[in-house]
């Protein structure tokens, strides 16, 4: 008897061992070597910051990819800017905390070593994923702060069902002042996760979302940190004081010297009161060069004057060339941009971003102009005729396609309305 206690004893003991969390290893230390600064050509582009790290169940083999990201965000931060910063964890083993959420850094001015200091306290992970209570307690952290807010979640988007309606709680309560962005982790193959983490970027609307793929090198990740806490410094302009001059009008324009601006202006130019060149249609084009003045607002223009390219803000689905009646406002700029010039010929470019094979990208860039061109005839009455249609694919892109942000705006048509006789 004493024999089958003992083992059962001993069978009880590793199960126990066996259920135990693994504890995690410990976090690198932060390097100060590569501490990077602004250098002046950046402020802050939000007053606060909160990170959110999924540390559940389900990222039990993917937490040190995770927890690598949220260190590498706060490595690269520039260190001469000021922040209100912080750092919560969800769904963690109890072996960690018996809360579904803890804030383990601020929300307190951010400082390097006390946010990395944080990031290093989650020790073991494992349990449910509680992302309402997260979102609702992040939301709680940043209502007291002033200022703008980036909210950056870091999951793989599984088991969150309740997201999105706290994520909306939060939005509804901070509005313009808070940006969602969201990092999914671990996405080869789910879907479902990436696609809850895209919705619940989506919610912010001003943030985006992005993946741990996406962000795998120092440059990706620079631009991840510029577009989410850096914006561009006013230039410093230093003005040398005018030298005394004599009241003389040098280029004849009706302005003296001594206030003239624009000196040396064309014989004849109209010029406002400081001697520059008129430009009454605002294209950027001075009058007196301006060859078709009248240029409708926000109409791309060539150095005369004339109009070149409208790019249509249409925002094509992955692999699709849709114009739904939601563009008509995009497409009647292109109406009224033909309709002003009527004696040119235009030109419709369809474009595409690098996803799939080069040859099919060629065709659906070409399904994407010929869409727009029959939503103009169809809805607003441009003859046929005056239209050209041409696909460039993958070939002319405008932004890098290494995010979902920059392949959106790769998808796109281009409006040629002026200056194609």
């Amino acid at each position: 008897m004493k024999k089958l206690q003992s083992l059962l004893l001993f069978t009880l003991v590793a199960l126990l061992a066996s259920c135990a969390p693994v504890m995690q290893p410990p976090l690198k230390a932060l390097d100060p070597s590569s501490s990077v600064t602004s250098g002046g050509k950046y402020v802050a582009k939000v007053d606060n910051f909160e990170v959110i790290l999924d540390s559940s169940l389900t990222m039990e083999k993917s937490f040190l990819e995770a927890r690598d990201i949220v260190s590498r965000i706060n490595q690269g931060i520039p260190s001469d800017l000021s922040y209100n910063g912080g750092l919560r964890s969800l769904g963690h083993s109890r072996y960690q905390s018996k809360n579904p959420t803890d804030l383990l850094y601020g929300m307190t001015a951010y400082n390097k070593a006390g946010f990395h200091a944080g990031l290093g306290k989650i020790k073991y992970v494992g349990g449910s994923t509680p992302m309402a209570a997260a979102l609702s307690a992040a939301g709680n952290d940043l209502k007291s702060a002033s200022g703008k807010s980036a909210l950056i979640l870091v999951s793989d988007g599984l088991h969150m069902d309740d997201g999105p309606a706290a994520a909306k709680n939060i939005k509804d309560m901070l509005g313009n002042n808070l940006c969602i962005y969201t990092i999914a982790i671990g996405h080869g193959n789910n879907g479902a996760g990436l696609d809850m983490m895209k919705q619940l970027a989506n919610i912010g609307q001003c943030g985006f979302a992005t993946t741990d793929a996406d962000l795998s090198d120092n440059a990706s990740m620079a631009t991840f940190i510029n577009s989410v806490f850096l914006g561009k410094a006013a230039p410093v302009v230093v003005k040398p004081k005018p030298a005394p001059v004599p009241l003389r009008d040098s280029d004849g324009d009706g302005v003296t010297d001594n206030k003239d601006r624009c000196p040396n202006t064309p014989k004849g130019a109209s010029v406002d009161k400081v001697g520059c060149p008129l430009d009454s249609d605002d294209d950027g084009v001075s009058d007196y060069r301006d060859q078709c003045p009248g240029t409708p607002a926000g109409v791309s223009v060539d150095v005369y004057g004339c109009p070149t390219k409208l790019t249509l803000h249409i925002n094509f689905g992955h692999d699709s060339s849709v114009v739904g009646p939601e563009y008509d406002s995009e497409i009647a700029k292109a109406a009224q941009c033909i309709n002003d010039y009527p004696g040119n010929s235009v030109f419709i470019d369809g474009h595409t971003d690098s996803s799939g094979p080069a040859a099919y990208n060629q065709k659906l860039s070409e399904q994407r102009a010929a869409a727009v061109k029959n939503r103009l005839i169809e809805k607003f009455n441009v003859k046929s005729s005056r239209m050209v249609t041409r696909g460039f694919g993958e070939d002319q892109p405008v932004a890098s396609n290494k995010t979902a942000a920059d392949r959106s705006l790769n998808r796109r048509v281009d409006v040629l309305c002026g200056a194609t006789n």
